[in-house]
């Protein structure tokens, strides 16, 4: 303390005369806030809380967590119920499932963050934009390697119809879309968080592309299933903006 004081001039001031300039101002007393219209504010919006958003909302984040993923494995098992768009040869147990749990856990950290929303720890502005891109990126990234697990030689050729993929996974993610309006708890929304809603809808719609469609060609994938991230994101972000509220 004493080496801080021989350097620091206002520290030095508040400690001088048997630190009386330090021991006023320790003992002043706060001048009293008046409150106005804060307690009509905080009293409108607490009676504004009202129907099944308001609801959802107050859930805790684990169980809105498991929901938001519940829903999404809902949608991917449903799937196989379904014929496969195109069989090109199956790829190995191995490389299909690994491929799942990659899209999947990359999901649930996901949703995880989001959910959270500014209570994520290390949830600085340049840390949100990370996740956002990390979760656009994971699906680029499973269509690049693609090939490599392929089943056939013709899968791996087979560039398909993306629009028609694009156009059914990107239909088949909209449940997800509606829960993240319905969890999301701020009322003035970064871009980041809607660009990460964005991404973890694509990530859904890879999942169930994953289990729909049989092609391993790394253009078909990237235009017809990685792409449904981004769109979904530009999309949220042109509705919403930033910042936004979204009531």
């Amino acid at each position: 303390m004493e080496a801080h004081c021989k350097q620091c001039l206002q520290c030095r001031e508040l400690f001088e005369n048997d630190a009386s300039l330090g021991r006023c101002l320790a003992q002043a007393v706060q001048p009293e806030v008046e409150a106005g219209e804060l307690f009509t504010l905080v009293e409108r919006d607490v009676q504004a809380e009202v129907g099944l958003r308001a609801r959802l909302r107050a859930l805790p984040t684990s169980t809105r967590t498991l929901v938001w993923v519940g829903v999404v494995g809902a949608l991917m098992l449903g799937q196989f119920l379904l014929p496969r768009l195109s069989d090109f040869g199956d790829p190995s147990p191995s490389v299909f499932w690994g491929v799942a749990l990659a899209l999947g856990a990359t999901l649930l950290l996901g949703v995880r963050s989001l959910t959270l929303g500014g209570l994520t720890p290390l949830s600085s502005p340049w840390w949100r934009r990370g996740v956002a891109l990390a979760l656009l990126a994971v699906p680029a990234l499973a269509a690049l390697l693609a090939p490599i697990g392929a089943g056939s030689m013709e899968a791996a050729a087979a560039w398909g119809n993306p629009a028609g993929c694009f156009s059914y996974g990107a239909a088949s993610v909209v449940p997800v879309v509606l829960l993240y309006w319905l969890f999301e708890r701020r009322e003035v929304v970064p871009v980041s968080a809607l660009v990460s809603a964005g991404a973890l809808a694509g990530l859904a719609a890879n999942l169930v592309l994953h289990v729909h469609c049989g092609s391993a060609h790394p253009g078909h994938l990237l235009f017809g299933h990685a792409s449904i991230g981004l769109v979904w994101a530009f999309a949220l972000r042109l509705v919403w903006g930033s910042p936004q509220s979204f009531r």
